[in-house]
C-alpha cells in the first residue's frame, strides 16, 4: 500500500507539472472578448478586455499587434503607431536572430517537449508583412509619406528574410526528422485533418503565405506620389503577378506612369481607397492520432499517438464591395487580398516543421511512457504509465496565436477627384454608410474599414493651401484639317478664318512636381 501512495504522489506531481506548463487556455479564448466587442464596435470596450487579459510586464508581439489596431480603428494614429512600433520591434529582433543563425531560431526546444506555444511568438508569415503595411498607412493618415516609404521599403526587406528562413526551416526540419527517424509526411496523411483547407485552388494559386497584391500596389501608389516611377513600376508589377494578372485596375496604374495622364491638367486629386472587410481567421487546436515509432526494451513499436495540428477556422467571410460611391460618382473596386487565403498558407509552408516537432515530440513522450512501463512495473508503473500519458496529452495544443483584428478582406478603387469635400457612400453589411472625405494635394489615400455594424475611416490630411491653381479653359483647338478658309454668305463671300489657340508653353502650379512631405 505504502508503495501505492508513493507512486500516486509522484503521478501528481508530474500530471500537476505537466498541466500547469503546458494546459493554459489557448489563444482564441483569451481574445474572445477583444475580437467580440470590436466586431460589435465597442473599441473602447475591447481596448479594456486587451489590458485585462495582458496584465504581465512583458508583453507580447500579439497585444500590440492587437492594440495598434482597435487604435487605428479609434482613429488615434499617434497611438496606433506607438503600438505597432512596438511590434514591429519584436519582428525586427526575429529578424536579427535569423540573419545571425537561424537554426536557434528553428531549433526552440521547448516546442520539441512541450508543445508550440511555448515558442516565442514571432508572427506570421503575413503578418508581419501586414505590420509594415499598417505603418505605412498610419503614416500617410498623418500626412507623413517619407515614413510611408521607409516602411516599405523595410516591407520588401522583410520579405526576403522570410523567404530565405522558410527555405532553411525545411531544411533543418528535415535534418532533425531523419536523425530521429521520422517521416515527414504531408497534412494529407494525417487522418481526420481536414486538407481541403489548404488545397483549396485559391490557397495554391498563392505564391507564398507573405507576399500581396494590395501591399504592393500600395507600394507602386507610395513610390508614384513620391515621384520615383520606375520604383512604382516594380510595385505594380509585382501586384500583377501576385493577383495573377488580367487586373485592369493596376495595369492601367502601370500605363499612366509614362506621363500621359491627365490628372495634373485637369488639377484632380489621384485618390486611393482601401477598404477593408472582416477579420483574419482564428486558428484552432485539433488532436488527431498519428502512428510513429516508438523505442522500448523489446524494440520498436508503431503506436498511434494523440498530437495537437492547427486548423484554420471558418471564418465568417463578408464579401468585398463591388463598389462605392463618391458624391454621385460610383468607383469601382477591384478585390485584391485575402487574409484567410493566406493563413491557410501561411499553415501549409509551417507544416513540415510542424509536423516534424510534433512527431519528434511525441517519440519522447512515448518513449518515456515506455520507459515506465518496463522499469516500474506492477500496480506503480500502471498508474505513472497512466498519468504520464495523460500528462502527454494535456501538454499537446497546438499554437493558435494570430493576430484577430487584422481585416480579413481587402479591396481598392482608383478615381481623379476634385480638390475639396465629397461625400463616400459605401455598402456594409447592415446597409449603405456614409461620410464626409477631403481631398488636397496631388495624391490621397483614404481607407475603409468595416468591423460589424462600425465603419471606420482613415485618410490623408486635407491641407487648404494645397488646393491646385485654378486653370483657365483654354480656346477651342479646330483641327487642321478644318482649319482651311471658308466662304461665308453672311461675311459677303469673304473667307473668315478659325482661330487655332496658342499651344502653352508655361508649366502650371499643378504640374510641378510638390515635396514628398505636402503630397
Amino acid at each position: 500500500m505504502s508503495e501505492y501512495l508513493h507512486y500516486l504522489r509522484r503521478a501528481v506531481g508530474l500530471l500537476s507539472a505537466a498541466l500547469l506548463l503546458g494546459g493554459c487556455a489557448g489563444y482564441q479564448a483569451k481574445v474572445a472578448g477583444t475580437v467580440g466587442s470590436a466586431k460589435a464596435g465597442r473599441i473602447d470596450l475591447a481596448l479594456a478586455e486587451l489590458e485585462k487579459n495582458n496584465t504581465g510586464k512583458d508583453r507580447d508581439l500579439l497585444y500590440y499587434m492587437e492594440k495598434g489596431e482597435l487604435l487605428r480603428m479609434q482613429g488615434d494614429f499617434a497611438a496606433s503607431t506607438a503600438a505597432l512600433a512596438e511590434a514591429d520591434a519584436k519582428v525586427r529582433e526575429w529578424e536579427e536572430a535569423v540573419k545571425a543563425d537561424p537554426s536557434k531560431v528553428i531549433g526552440d526546444i521547448g516546442s520539441f517537449v512541450l508543445n508550440d506555444t511555448t515558442r516565442r511568438y514571432d508572427g506570421r508569415d503575413y503578418e508581419k508583412v501586414f505590420l509594415s503595411v499598417r505603418l505605412a498607412q498610419n503614416h500617410i493618415a498623418s500626412g507623413d509619406w517619407d515614413a510611408a516609404r521607409v516602411e516599405i521599403k523595410k516591407m520588401h526587406e522583410r520579405e526576403a528574410i522570410i523567404a530565405e528562413f522558410r527555405s532553411k526551416e525545411l531544411e533543418e526540419a528535415k535534418k532533425g526528422a531523419e536523425e530521429k527517424g521520422v517521416e515527414i509526411s504531408s497534412p494529407k496523411e494525417i487522418a481526420g485533418y481536414p486538407v481541403d483547407t489548404l488545397n483549396a485552388p485559391e490557397v495554391l494559386a498563392l505564391k507564398n503565405a507573405y507576399e500581396s497584391a494590395v501591399a504592393n500596389y500600395l507600394a507602386g501608389f507610395v513610390y508614384e506620389a513620391l515621384g520615383e516611377p520606375s520604383l512604382a513600376a516594380a510595385g505594380y508589377r509585382k501586384a500583377i503577378e501576385m493577383r495573377g494578372g488580367n487586373t485592369p485596375l493596376i495595369e492601367e496604374a502601370l500605363k499612366n506612369l509614362d506621363g500621359s495622364r491627365t490628372r495634373l491638367l485637369a488639377a484632380g486629386v489621384d485618390t486611393l481607397f482601401v477598404v477593408e472587410t472582416g477579420n483574419a481567421p482564428a486558428i484552432a487546436s485539433r488532436m488527431l492520432p498519428i502512428p510513429l515509432p516508438i523505442p522500448g526494451k523489446n524494440g520498436l513499436r508503431v503506436v498511434m499517438t494523440p498530437i495537437s495540428w492547427p486548423v484554420v477556422q471558418e471564418n465568417e467571410l463578408l464579401a468585398s464591395p463591388a463598389q462605392l460611391r463618391i458624391n454621385d460618382t460610383t468607383v469601382p473596386l477591384t478585390a485584391m487580398t485575402s487574409i484567410d487565403h493566406m493563413a491557410r498558407r501561411a499553415i501549409s509552408d509551417e507544416m513540415p516543421g510542424i509536423i516534424a516537432r510534433s512527431s519528434i515530440r511525441a517519440i519522447v513522450k512515448g518513449a518515456t511512457q515506455a520507459a515506465i512501463q518496463d522499469n516500474a512495473g506492477g500496480v506503480g508503473g500502471a498508474v505513472l504509465s497512466l498519468v504520464a500519458g495523460i500528462a502527454a496529452v494535456a501538454t499537446e495544443q497546438a499554437d493558435e496565436r494570430a493576430w484577430r483584428l487584422l481585416p480579413n478582406g481587402f479591396a481598392v478603387g482608383r478615381a481623379i477627384l476634385p480638390f475639396g469635400s465629397h461625400r463616400l457612400t459605401v455598402d456594409s453589411p447592415l446597409g449603405p454608410v456614409t461620410r464626409d472625405i477631403q481631398l488636397s494635394g496631388k495624391y490621397a489615400l483614404v481607407s475603409v474599414r468595416h468591423s460589424g455594424p462600425a465603419v471606420y475611416l482613415a485618410q490623408t490630411p486635407f491641407n487648404p493651401l494645397l488646393e491646385p491653381p485654378k486653370i483657365a479653359p483654354a480656346e477651342p483647338v479646330v483641327p487642321v484639317e478644318t482649319a482651311a478658309p471658308v466662304a461665308s454668305a453672311k461675311a459677303g463671300g469673304k473667307a473668315v478664318k478659325s482661330k487655332t489657340a496658342p499651344a502653352a508653353k508655361a508649366k502650371t502650379a499643378s504640374q510641378t512636381p510638390q515635396s514628398r512631405r505636402t503630397q
